[in-house]
């Protein structure tokens, strides 16, 4: 039953089977309108609240990275989670430079459209949350998918945090060295009422530790929660050191020494996702993030054909030392 409380979501789709589906998925937390066009959506958009939208790339008539070239002109438009194939992510990438504010793919994991249209809508709310400072555009993303569930949290790099007004109430500074933790110390005091967690190099290693500060500063549980398995600790270190590699999770699974199953196991377990999945988004957060914030000297990565470095291209995806908190 639609209530005035609840937030409105629209899944665009040609496909009746993937709008009832979704309708099924969403129907406990949200009220749930849809289109079986990108025409029949604007139209619809043109009269009637929506507050997020889930947006199919390949339909009949007008596809999806139309609509949302058309959604710039809308005044009102809701933020739009694009649905594609977990062998699309440049498409993602692109469709992010267009407006997408996420995504998903098809098929999801069971809770995995919820927890993406909930993390959205976080966002557009605006509240406090974590900000997590770098100028790796690699080395904290695996803190940012590990607690995006819980809070809203950012990544940026320290010139972009400088000039940024995030409400944070915990700030994580990675200081890969002692001379970079000397100049972190006056972006601390930009955010003075933020707890401060400093992570050092290999921070991937220290995943856990920097997690369970975090949620320590938040005010969140971490009694009883079963620890990262260092299999996970393995690989999620593998991808940070070579996130511009295509690795294959047959590849990622024979490096830390274990089945292809088991990763896919434990990454399930641990994160919702297969560790495919985590891999592609891993890659995918680390795209936008230098899309976003247009980085100069990453200039060579950003491109219409991908991310690239070299002749290595962002459409292969498909195939510290030290811590302390305060």
């Amino acid at each position: 039953m639609a209530t005035a409380s609840r937030p409105i979501v629209l899944c665009v789709d040609d496909e009746a089977s993937i709008l009832d589906a979704v309708r099924l998925e969403l129907e406990d937390d949200f009220d749930v309108a849809t289109a079986a066009s990108g025409s029949e959506a604007l139209d619809l958009l043109a009269h009637r609240h929506i507050d997020a939208m889930l947006l199919d790339l390949r339909m009949p008539g007008m596809e999806g990275e139309e609509v949302l070239r058309r959604l710039r002109a809308v005044r009102s438009r809701p933020p739009v989670i694009v649905m594609t194939v977990v062998d699309k992510p440049r498409t993602v990438v692109e469709c992010m430079k267009l407006g997408a504010a996420d995504y998903v793919t098809k098929p999801w994991e069971h809770g995995e459209v919820v927890t993406t249209i909930q993390r959205t809508l976080r966002e557009v709310q605006a509240p406090p949350g974590v900000l997590l400072i770098s100028d790796d555009p690699a080395a904290l993303v695996p803190v940012a998918l590990a607690l995006e569930g819980q809070v809203r949290v950012q990544v940026m790099s320290v010139a972009t945090a400088l000039a940024s007004s995030f409400p944070a109430r915990v700030v994580v500074l990675h200081a890969p060295s002692p001379s970079t933790a000397s100049n972190l110390s006056d972006l601390a005091e930009r955010f003075p009422g933020a707890a401060a967690v400093w992570v050092g190099d290999e921070s991937s290693k220290h995943l856990q530790k920097t997690l369970n500060a975090i949620r320590t500063h938040l005010g969140l549980r971490t009694e009883g929660q079963q620890p990262l398995p260092r299999v996970i600790l393995a690989a999620i270190d593998l991808m940070i050191r070579h996130w511009r590699d295509p690795f294959t999770v047959d590849e990622i699974a024979r490096t830390v020494g274990v089945s292809k199953d088991h990763l896919i196991r434990v990454f399930r377990e641990a994160f919702g996702l297969t560790a495919g999945g985590y891999h592609i988004r891993l890659r995918i957060a680390i795209a936008c993030r230098l899309l976003k914030e247009h980085r100069p000297e990453d200039g060579r990565r950003c491109s219409p054909g991908g991310l690239q470095r070299g002749g290595q291209s962002f459409t292969g995806i498909q195939r510290g030392d030290g811590y302390q908190a305060r």
